[in-house]
């Protein structure tokens, strides 16, 4: 009943997002602009800078791309993961807007070095970057750390990992990801979060938009990770994460915004001029 209700939700939620899309589009006076919701309110802010009928809507990075591939293009996105980019037609600006770290958000503190009893809240790394990111972690935490049994996690998961002979590569394989056991899954960063609030588990893997967005220093317990796997730099050995959406090298975490008309580039200046610092994100300059 529970998933049903899940996926009821989520399915409204589209419905919600495609029905503003369409009123919006018929209105050739307006701007559109699909943003990560993490990235809403930094979108919005360019929104109001640029003047005239800017509309945000909040929307998945990868949900995004993926009605980008079906033809609903907008005039411009905002995406937390660059990765994400090769995978846009049409394009005519691409702009990186920061980087950001993965955390570990918690309702109490826990021990990075025994993460066997800990319950997982993990957003799909078929729908959400945030989801194969945190796969590859906690895979890395268990050959490096032996803080969870690899082959207990591929069970877990039911993912596998390839590993190259000489250990510089690893292929996670995600797209049958069904999580059992102490994880439970949901599609996206905010719905893995609600677990947490309601109890259902006791971790969850953040980044620092998101922690800066809904303002959650100091009520949660914010467990740094390991440099080697902050994502602020490329991870220490290549993944590729093959996800039903396509194979991803996954590096850093990066925003990036993109253009697919000349209002949409408008938008983009603005973007650009807005302090990203404010929303959680690590310009090149900061």
């Amino acid at each position: 009943m529970r998933l049903f209700v899940a996926a009821v939700a989520v399915g409204l939620a589209v419905a919600a997002a495609l029905a503003a899309l369409a009123s919006i589009s018929s209105d050739r006076r307006r701007v559109v602009v699909f943003a990560a919701p993490t990235l809403y309110e930094l979108a919005a802010e360019a929104a109001r800078l640029t003047g005239g009928k800017v509309d945000v809507v909040s929307m998945g990075s990868v949900a995004a791309v993926r009605q980008v591939q079906l033809g609903r293009i907008p005039d411009a996105l905002v995406s937390v993961d660059a990765e994400l980019v090769q995978f846009l037609p049409r394009l005519r600006r691409v702009e990186p807007l920061g980087g950001f770290r993965l955390l570990l958000l918690c309702r109490d503190r826990v021990d990075l070095m025994d993460l066997r009893r800990v319950r997982f809240g993990l957003a799909d790394p078929n729908t959400a970057p945030i989801g194969y990111r945190a796969v590859a972690a906690l895979y890395w935490l268990a050959v490096t750390r032996n803080s969870v049994d690899v082959v207990e996690l591929e069970r877990a998961l039911s993912v596998r990992f390839e590993r190259s002979s000489d250990g510089g590569e690893v292929v996670m394989r995600l797209e049958s990801f069904r999580p059992s056991g102490n994880f439970l899954v949901r599609d996206d960063l905010a719905g893995a979060f609600l677990l947490l609030e309601n109890g259902a588990v006791d971790c969850v893997f953040a980044h620092s938009p998101f922690v800066v967005s809904r303002r959650l220093e100091g009520r949660y317990a914010v467990v740094e990770m390991p440099e080697e796997l902050t994502f602020l730099g490329d991870p220490p050995v290549r993944f590729v994460a093959v996800t039903e959406l396509g194979a991803v090298d996954v590096r850093r975490f990066e925003a990036v915004a993109v253009s697919f008309t000349e209002a949409g580039d408008s938008y983009l200046r603005a973007l650009t001029s807005v302090d990203a610092e404010r929303f959680g994100l690590v310009t090149r300059d900061g």
